[in-house]
């Protein structure tokens, strides 16, 4: 259990209010509702390029995309979709993304708010202070061009580590008890179901661990029995946590190294703290969440039109969630040098206050952004130290542990004039929550600044609340992302991903089959197809997928006359290599051709039994 103590200065005010305060929602909820109104003004109107296309598809037909099959994603996006809320299905999932990201605004509003009363005594100019590291943190370029349109589902991890994070934070303000565990409990479960839409949610889990450790406590019991309930919460989440972070890895061996952790925290809670049953809690709340990875297999062998890895066995289940259809090297096996994927996180973070501006204006904002986190940084070091040291801890998982984790080639545009082997496409997404959280930085910073002034004025202006207020038109620094990202971040009135893939099907004969390569001339064409109902009687073949066994098996299950122009074609090779003649196999193959423009049901031979949903 911890109290609020006095900030760390060294004078404090008469006037500052140490009445434990409760938590402002209604300013968060002002601060969710700033967002969506930015996004939603900023929203795609319809699909975009890369994974737009293809998760819009997948959640229309309650599909698995991609591995890891993010089904929690799909379940939420599917049931969203349904609200008449947008005239368009697309536009619809872009308001989701919309929606979970405002929501993670004002949960960072709530949690940089309370973590600035350590030293920011005046209510209103401490609650304005954390409305301008919601706002830094909701208009960084990255965020907000993800939070207009559904391009991945990182806008929903955005928002389980926001709700994470906060949740640590009222529960390090609550006394002991039946409460204090519930905190925990709520946590265990959000962790275990953002795991099954991506694991970077759960990467949360180091600030929680950092706060739950007894020896940082600032307040601990006087008792041995209380001490080792201490331990044994503490040993009983780290344990659960393992399980959950090892359910998404590439190998059993961490899964297997954590459950023996867990039987070992298990026998403590049991043997020695006594609290058994809320070590047997954690693991039940924790499988409940798990357990929405059961959809997979479940919707897999149904075979909707996306079925990518096919997960109707629990080998192919293993594949998917550990994503082995992409087979990247070992983390010790670089891509590209440590030091240019370090460099490549500095060229995204340089992106985050000013895209829209010139290269030489991005670099002075990084340079003034950068100095304000760190700013903030260090006076929460000053004020609370254990905080900081969680709050650090998170910041550093989700720059230095993903980039050493995701181990990428060099960035797209990172010195273009370099014949280098490079992703296909900027990586910055995958740095979402950092960015984020960098933003309750700067707000840190930015309070800071307004304690160095009322520091100055003090002389002047006996009134410490005044002071507080006479410093707050330094916030308007808040503002620069805003202006400086309004266009690049923006999605408003963009349609060429769909224009394109509706112009391109429309131009292919009936029946007629297209041959795509990639991601951006495929998945464009799954979702007109799927969603808008465009020329579905045009056959998508992608060259990449083609590699894969599930993905020959579905071709054959949806279009069972081109598998059988394939074995015919193969046939008359044969004849031809043994010298025999060709005429009665292709005399077979005229009677099988359908006549061009004949209605879509009508295209399946008798023999080829009622229709099947095309699965590709």
């Amino acid at each position: 259990m911890t109290t609020m103590t006095e900030p760390q200065r060294l004078s404090q005010p008469s006037y500052a209010d140490v009445t434990p305060e409760r938590p402002p929602y209604l300013w968060a909820g002002l601060v969710v509702l700033g967002a969506l109104v930015l996004y939603v003004l900023t929203l795609a109107p319809t699909t975009q390029f890369w994974d737009t296309s293809e998760y819009i598809a997948a959640a229309y037909v309650l599909g698995i995309p991609h591995p890891p099959g993010n089904p929690l994603f799909v379940l939420i996006a599917h049931t969203w979709g349904l609200l008449p809320l947008a005239a368009g299905y697309a536009m619809r999932i872009n308001l989701l993304a919309a929606v979970t990201s405002a929501i993670a605004a004002g949960s960072w509003f709530l949690v940089s708010e309370r973590l600035m009363r350590e030293w920011v005594p005046a209510r209103l100019p401490r609650r304005l202070a954390a409305i301008a590291g919601a706002l830094v943190a909701a208009t960084a370029f990255t965020v907000w061009n993800q939070s207009v349109v559904n391009e991945k589902v990182y806008t929903l991890s955005l928002l389980s580590i926001a709700l994470v994070l906060w949740l640590i934070v009222r529960w390090d303000d609550q006394p002991a008890g039946e409460g204090h565990d519930h905190h925990l409990l709520m946590i265990v479960f959000l962790l275990a179901l953002t795991s099954t839409n991506h694991m970077m949610g759960v990467l949360v889990g180091p600030a929680v661990v950092v706060l739950l450790f007894p020896l940082l406590k600032n307040e601990r019991p006087a008792d041995d029995a209380a001490r080792r309930v201490e331990w044994s919460q503490w040993f009983v989440f780290c344990s659960v946590y393992a399980l959950i972070v090892a359910s998404g890895l590439e190998n059993a061996g961490p899964l297997k190294l954590a459950a023996v952790l867990f039987l070992g925290a298990l026998g403590y809670a049991f043997l020695q703290a006594r609290n058994w049953d809320f070590a047997l809690a954690v693991l039940l709340v924790a499988i409940v969440g798990l357990s929405v990875y059961f959809f997979l297999p479940i919707r897999a062998a149904q075979f909707p039109p996306i079925n990518e890895g096919e997960p109707t066995t629990w080998k192919t289940l293993w594949d998917v969630l550990t994503r082995q259809q992409y087979g990247k090297p070992p983390v010790w096996e670089r891509q590209a040098t440590l030091w240019a994927q370090l460099g490549m996180w500095f060229q995204y973070f340089s992106w985050q206050w000013g895209r829209d501006f010139p290269g030489s204006i991005q670099a002075g904002l990084a340079v003034v952004f950068g100095a304000l986190g760190l700013l903030g940084a260090v006076r929460h070091w000053m004020a609370d130290r254990r905080r900081a040291i969680a709050l650090t801890v998170l910041v550093a998982t989700f720059t230095l542990l993903l980039i050493f984790y995701l181990n990428f080639k060099y960035g797209y545009s990172w010195q273009p004039e370099k014949q280098l082997a490079r992703e296909v496409r900027e990586r910055d997404y995958f740095f979402i929550a950092s960015f984020a959280l960098w933003g309750v930085w700067v707000g840190m910073g930015l309070a800071t600044l307004m304690e160095w002034i009322t520091e100055a004025l003090e002389a002047r202006e006996p009134d410490g609340a005044r002071r507080w207020l006479l410093a707050t038109p330094v916030l308007v620094l808040a503002l620069i992302p805003l202006w400086g990202n309004h266009l690049t971040a923006s999605r408003q009135g963009e349609t060429l991903a769909r224009d394109f893939a509706v112009d391109l099907l429309q131009s292919v004969e009936p029946y007629g089959v297209l041959v795509t390569a990639g991601d951006n001339d495929t998945f464009p064409l799954w979702y007109a197809q799927e969603v808008e109902h465009v020329r579905q009687d045009v056959t998508v073949v992608n060259l990449s997928l083609a590699n894969t066994d599930w993905y020959v098996r579905q071709l054959q299950r949806s279009r069972p006359l081109l598998a059988q122009a394939h074995g015919q074609a193969a046939q008359l090779l044969g004849r031809v290599r043994a010298g025999l003649p060709a005429a009665g196999v292709l005399a077979r193959r005229a009677q099988d051709v359908r006549e061009p423009g004949r209605p879509h049901g009508d295209a399946r031979s008798a023999a080829a039994g009622p229709p099947i949903s095309r699965a590709r």
